[in-house]
């Protein structure tokens, strides 16, 4: 009898690890960046400005377009999309420069191409997310000036 128990907790603690571990990951959703085709410098997602879209889910991503100049306002909450309000959970990040039909030319790599990123707040802009597309030479520009006023 003894031995059936020790089988039990053996087989217990196994279905608990690998649920842990592999079926109960706290996942958000995916983002693409669709960057306009040759644009090098800061990058901003500006979140809760209103009057703006909101941010859109396709093909379960949230799409991102980013215009001319660098900049996408959204009425959409910086939580849009996270595993919760706090924590926006593992998910992947993609970065696409487009062409101005939309159409995705090249995929950039996040070590080669975009040399920074970081989630700020001021003032002016509110709550933001901002990255830098471009090598390390290409980036001048200090990560916290890039969209101060």
């Amino acid at each position: 009898m003894k031995k059936i128990g020790y089988v039990f907790v053996g087989l217990l603690l196994l279905v608990g690890t690998i649920y842990f571990l592999f079926i109960h990951e706290r996942r958000g959703i995916d983002t693409v960046y669709l960057i306009p085709n040759g644009y090098t410098g800061c990058v901003g997602v500006f979140y809760e400005v209103e009057g703006k879209p909101p941010l859109k889910v396709q093909n379960e991503k949230i799409i991102h377009k980013i215009s001319k100049d660098g900049r996408l306002e959204t009425s959409s909450p910086e939580s849009f999309g996270w595993y919760s309000r706090i924590d926006s959970g593992w998910h992947n990040s993609e970065y696409y420069y487009v062409d101005n039909q939309g159409k995705k030319v090249k995929k950039l790599n996040w070590e080669k191409d975009i040399n920074w990123e970081m989630t700020a707040e001021d003032e002016y802009n509110g709550n933001y997310f901002t990255f830098f597309v471009g090598g390390r030479d290409d980036a001048s520009t200090p990560q916290p000036e890039c969209f101060s006023q």
